[in-house]
């Protein structure tokens, strides 16, 4: 009898610029536009992208860029392996 393993390898990666709360309504709106193991891997990560992004407030105009990537797979069901990548800048400029 021979075994077969089913192995899902996925990655995801964003890129959003603008105000640290319009950044965090487009990261919760891009869960829709993913699928399978990256929705699951995604979804995973990002209470902890949007807690970062939180982190960046001020009084002053503030736009920030943030940029994340992730991949991971998983054997049979079973995640065995995940890496994340977040970079938030943040830019006192003005949009025009």
């Amino acid at each position: 009898m021979t075994l077969y393993q089913t192995q899902n390898n996925m990655s995801w990666s964003i890129s959003f610029i603008g105000k640290p709360e319009n950044v965090a309504v487009a990261l919760n709106k891009h869960s829709d536009t993913l699928e399978g193991q990256s929705k699951l891997e995604y979804i995973n990560a990002l209470p902890n992208i949007i807690g970062i992004v939180a982190e960046n407030f001020g009084n002053q105009e503030q736009l920030i860029k943030v940029t994340a990537s992730g991949h991971g797979y998983a054997v049979n069901g079973e995640q065995k392996q995940r890496q994340c990548s977040v970079n938030v800048e943040v830019f006192y400029s003005v949009l025009v």
